[in-house]
């Protein structure tokens, strides 16, 4: 598992997208949520660093909230030249890691609800639980990666799981 030198942070309320050689992260995810989009016929990436779920209430452009920032990646990945209906999306994080209240829930369950309604379905997911993770997407490859609290970094498959 190797992953791209040139390494591209994707903060909180950030989104990038690429279509040069990259890895795109998003690092010590608590209760956000990193959504990654791949077209693997032309090599486009995109991350978005999700913390709160719905759509703001003041601006129509706050990608802290699921629902403007996955407009947003979709949007950005379409300048590139991308068919939305070829994505290979994975999202990684909601964890509950102060154990207290729903906020996780409802931002997981907000991304879900937003691709529902775009007709856009999950290729992976490792969500929930109370363990911090990191996630990362090489735009060489397409593939996914992340680790779970201190552990080693793992591979994201074809796979659903929610903790």
């Amino acid at each position: 598992m190797l992953f791209n030198a040139n390494i591209i942070d994707v903060d909180t309320g950030e989104i990038k997208v690429s279509s040069d050689p990259v890895t795109l992260q998003a690092i010590a995810l608590g209760s956000c949520v990193a959504l990654t989009v791949y077209v693997r016929n032309l090599k486009i990436g995109g991350l978005a660093h999700i913390m709160l779920p719905g759509k703001s209430h003041l601006s129509n452009n706050n990608t802290k909230y699921a629902n403007d920032a996955i407009k947003a990646l979709l949007d950005s990945v379409r300048i590139l030249g991308a068919d939305i209906s070829n994505l290979e999306i994975s999202m990684i994080g909601g964890a509950n890691v102060l154990q207290d209240g729903d906020v996780p829930d409802k931002v997981i369950e907000s991304v879900l609800g937003y691709l529902k309604k775009s007709h856009l379905k999950l290729n992976g997911m490792r969500v929930g639980g109370i363990e911090r993770r990191s996630a990362y997407l090489d735009t060489t490859s397409g593939e996914v990666f992340y680790t779970e609290g201190d552990n080693t970094t793992k591979t994201l498959l074809t796979k659903i799981e929610r903790i």
